[in-house]
């Protein structure tokens, strides 16, 4: 079983010789089958044909009384002050359609207040002539009539669905007859809605015009409303009275509720219908479209006996059809197994050898220019393409491991030149310093340092440009530039003029650096300090209040060679925390790329003082890599916090 399971060849050969034998026991079966398909396919496409055809001349009809009534309108804004005019107006739009059986210009309430509550100027056609008359009164409020208030509601033309009118008590015309209504909201020149200009066309036209669908001897047709009511149906007392559901109500009829849903819904179609359902009790087919211009449905009812009265026709023409079918599939069913399934099954073993790795297992070559052949081509490519790959594969996998090692001895020696003891002087009563330096990358561009150089402390924060190598680089000439330096006991000013001096000479890269150094006297607590284009230091006084230092704005070190650096001080630094950090840490952003900013650091530091100088910088670590939630580091994040107490 397992190998039939597997092999394909078996498997076709078995469903070649179960579908030959089913094909001949059912032969008869299908013939009936596809030959009533057949028929089936072309009646609903006659069927559907003659009613797309009534819907389009039903269509051309609806268009004319639209247009009729639209072109009137500008006629009637033109003169809504006059009242009197309407009445020509109305008699006019039933002159020009001969569909139209009547009109009302109707206004709203007191519009004009000289003609009372209710004004509609309404015509019709009476025993072939036009009447005119004004209606509305107490027993005829128009204005609550759908035909009214549907276009008011919705602001735009409607079709009412066909209806029997109820007219004015005081009224002698009375037009007993199904029409429905199409109604057009209008405005006064203020955009005020004042009335509706409302048509009535018989449906007589209707009846006649669906009544001529008749595609079978004995077929007839029917039309629904919106709501289902009949339109049009051979037994005339269901018109408007009744709906496609009526006889619902009584007896439980699953076939009448689909097709009458499906109607009702604007569906395309057909049902079939049985002969208990059906007017002339003979089983039927309904074919049915919606006329979605109104909501309207329209359906074709034909005899099962007149759909297929040329079956018999049929029978020989699908008899040889099935004949050629069937030896057409045994020949080449027979012709796939024998010529090409060998092949196939020889490359599917060799294509099975090299997926489990071996990949110079010889692939069979098949001569064919079909697809058999194609694809043995194609395995043959793929089979170098894969040796290939493995091999380049080996060689970037060891360079790769190579280099992230070489950058991790980078990293050490970068993180092994900045200081990581920070001691107490014991000469004095207090000093407190600690740093911190977090690479973006396995290297980094920031840099921070700091050395005691007879009874003043020396430091300095920086900020490559860029990241990386390149950064790193420049950051280990910084840091033993400010080293060599200050230890000439330079002035800050003089410290960073010498090392932009010496950055920018041959500085073809324009790479440069920010920095921020700072020299203070641990027995005044003076503190002098120059800023080459890095972030202002936050001080907070020993009341808890943090500021940002007011800073002159020097251009970063490395740009141009000569540059007077401005050198700025600081009477006192005594009983402060100075806390210097580079823009990673404001500009650290989280997982909505929301920087951390220099409010939210004022706020952190704001009442640190007291702190520990290690505290301060660990807990505004904590507090950007809460604020981060996880997102990636994209910037070197450096930090110094320096506390000093000075007895005078």
């Amino acid at each position: 079983m397992k190998k039939f399971k597997q092999s394909f060849a078996a498997q076709l050969s078995v469903f070649v010789a179960l579908l030959a034998t089913l094909i001949f026991l059912s032969a008869f079966g299908t013939t009936f089958y596809y030959a009533r398909k057949k028929i089936m396919e072309g009646a609903e496409g006659k069927a559907l044909c003659h009613l797309d055809n009534t819907v389009l001349r039903m269509s051309n009809i609806l268009n004319s009384v639209e247009i009729a009534t639209t072109n009137m309108l500008p006629f009637v804004l033109r003169n809504i002050e006059k009242p009197d005019s309407m009445f020509a107006y109305s008699r006019l739009i039933l002159q020009s359609n001969p569909y139209i059986i009547g009109c009302s210009i109707s206004f709203e309430p007191y519009y004009y207040k000289s003609r009372g509550k209710y004004f509609s100027a309404y015509s019709c056609v009476k025993d072939g002539a036009i009447v005119t008359e004004q209606e509305g009164s107490e027993t005829y409020q128009y204005q609550y009539m759908d035909w009214y208030q549907i276009p008011k509601l919705l602001n735009r033309p409607y079709w009412s669905d066909p209806y029997i009118d109820l007219p004015d008590a005081s009224s002698d015309i009375v037009v007993d007859e199904q029409m429905c209504t199409y109604s057009v909201p209008f405005d006064d020149k203020y955009g005020n809605f004042v009335g509706v200009i409302s048509v009535d066309i018989s449906m007589k036209w209707l009846s006649h015009l669906v009544s001529t669908l008749r595609p079978y001897k004995n077929s007839h047709t029917i039309a629904l409303g919106r709501g289902g009511v009949y339109l049009v149906h051979p037994d005339t007392a269901m018109l408007v009275k009744h709906t496609i559901f009526t006889e619902t109500l009584e007896n439980d009829v699953p076939q009448i509720v689909e097709l009458g849903k499906a109607m009702v819904e604007g569906k395309r179609g057909m049902m079939k219908l049985t002969g208990e359902n059906v007017r002339g009790g003979e089983d039927s087919y309904v074919f049915f479209t919606p006329f979605k211009r109104v909501g309207w449905s329209v359906a074709l009812v034909c005899p099962k006996s007149d759909v297929f009265a040329d079956y018999n026709g049929l029978k020989i023409l699908l008899i040889y059809i099935l004949a050629i079918g069937i030896l057409m599939m045994m020949v080449v069913c027979i012709l796939v197994i024998q010529r090409r399934l060998k092949p196939l099954e020889k490359l599917a073993k060799s294509a099975n050898v090299i997926a489990k790795g071996n990949f110079t297992q010889e692939i069979p070559i098949i001569k064919s220019d079909d697809e058999i052949g194609s694809l043995s081509r194609a395995f043959r490519d793929m089979q170098h393409s894969l040796e290939n790959y493995i091999e380049e594969l080996k060689a970037t996998t060891a360079k790769k491991e190579r280099i992230e090692g070489e950058l991790q001895i980078a990293h050490d020696i970068q993180m092994g030149m900045i200081p990581k003891i920070f001691p107490t002087i014991p000469e004095y009563e207090d000093i407190d310093a600690f740093a911190l330096l977090k690479p973006a990358k396995e290297v980094g561009g920031d840099l921070y340092d700091f050395i005691f150089i007879g009874k003043k402390f020396y430091f300095v924060v920086g900020d490559v440009s860029g990241k990386g190598v390149p950064a790193s680089l420049i950051m280990a000439v910084c840091r033993n530039l400010f080293r060599t330096v200050a230890c000439k006991e330079l002035l800050p000013a003089q410290i960073v003029s010498s090392i932009n001096d010496i950055l920018s000479e041959g500085n073809d890269s324009g790479m440069f650096v920010t920095l921020f150094v700072g020299v203070i006297d641990l027995q005044t607590g003076k503190m002098k300090y120059c800023n080459a284009g890095h972030n202002p230091p936050v001080v907070v006084e020993k009341e808890g209040k943090a500021k940002f230092m007011q800073v002159q704005s020097n251009i970063p070190a490395g740009l141009f060679e000569g540059y007077d650096y401005v050198e700025e001080e600081m009477e006192t630094v005594n009983n402060k925390l100075l806390f210097v950090y580079s823009d990673g840490l404001t500009e650290a952003e989280d997982n909505e790329k929301r920087m951390y900013g220099e409010e939210k650091l004022i706020e952190e530091l704001s009442g640190k003082e007291s702190l520990m100088a290690r505290d301060v910088v660990q807990g505004i670590e904590q507090s950007v890599a809460n604020h981060a939630d996880g997102a990636a580091q994209s910037d070197d994040l450096t930090m110094m916090a320096i506390k000093i107490k000075v007895n005078k």
